[in-house]
């Protein structure tokens, strides 16, 4: 791999944390008025509408891949896409920004040992000293500077909802490398979340036959457009592309990124405080993944390999 590609890849995941720590933010206000299943079904209706007029082309290669590959498809649809959307908005009703936080920072460690146990790929020196300093890194910004903070934590069902979601997440991003080759990124992104409203429909049905087809005001279709567009559908088409040029674990890491961007959002939009925890943080999480990033992922030759994935994708 050339090292521009990498450079690029990196880029990507900064992008991408930055707008899923947007996400937090915007969909924590549309769950006040809509319920879980109506803004999962909003956020990829529109990733999924506005990618449309761009795999048009690729329809042949689309019906054929759901065809022979539908396995896959609905796996991947199930792990990354509305369901996990779905399962998070459920978790986020009652949950707190510190446990999300939180959780949101144990994703890299999850790839890491799915990654050992799974793959048998042996993590390397600077790997786990790089997690450990952005993890730390993490925990400085939750803290607020202050450990008390973290001793107030309370554990709620909803909590286990949002710990069940970045599981499935972590699955993702593992099984992300082995998504049908013949499919381009952006045919894929869209006859997975195809598929994934497909799997969320009960659910949607359900709720609408109980609580009535729900009124979503200009206001919330604005937000939920921008949450399809950009937190969705831009992110996944960016982490996408990242995790094939540099792998899942290194994508991973990359995650810790998230909380800080919503401490920074929460600076610049609610007129909270900026403080030096915040830049303690960011040196710490940003060296970790400097420090993960300084070599690339070996593993990669292996799943990279044309007659391997193919030959994986014929099971």
């Amino acid at each position: 791999m050339y090292p521009t590609a990498r450079i690029v890849a990196y880029f990507f995941l900064v992008v991408t944390s930055a707008l899923w720590g947007s996400n937090a933010v915007a969909a924590r206000g549309l769950l006040n008025t809509l319920s879980p299943e109506t803004l999962a079904l909003l956020r990829w209706s529109v990733a999924v509408l506005a990618l449309l007029p761009f795999v048009w082309s690729e329809r042949s290669v689309i019906l054929r891949a759901l065809r022979y590959q539908w396995r896959v498809l609905l796996l991947l649809a199930a792990l990354g896409f509305a369901p996990n959307a779905l399962l998070s908005y459920y978790g986020l009703r009652g949950t707190t920004a510190i446990f999300m936080g939180l959780m949101n920072s144990i994703v890299p460690g999850m790839v890491v040992l799915l990654m050992i146990f799974w793959k048998k790929r042996i993590p390397q020196y600077r790997e786990g000293i790089g997690l450990a300093l952005s993890f730390t890194g993490v925990f400085i910004v939750l803290m607020r500077g202050d450990v008390y903070n973290l001793l107030q934590l309370r554990v709620s069902g909803f909590d286990f909802i949002v710990l069940a979601g970045l599981m499935l997440w972590a699955v993702y991003t593992i099984l992300l490398l082995n998504r049908p080759p013949n499919l381009s990124l952006a045919a894929f992104v869209f006859l997975a979340g195809l598929l994934g409203l497909f799997l969320i429909a009960p659910a949607v049905i359900t709720d609408w036959a109980q609580n009535g087809i729900p009124r979503v005001t200009p206001k919330e279709l604005m937000l939920a457009s921008y949450i399809g567009l950009a937190p969705t559908l831009l992110a996944m088409l960016l982490y996408g592309y990242a995790v094939g040029q540099v792998g899942p674990v290194q994508s991973g890491i990359f995650t810790h990124l998230v909380p800080l961007f919503s401490a920074l959002f929460a600076v610049l939009f609610i007129n909270e405080s900026l403080h030096l925890y915040h830049a303690a943080g960011f040196v710490l999480v940003v060296g970790g993944a400097i420090l993960c990033c300084l070599k690339p992922d070996t593993t990669l030759s292996d799943t990279k390999n044309p007659a391997g994935r193919n030959a994986h994708n014929q099971r």
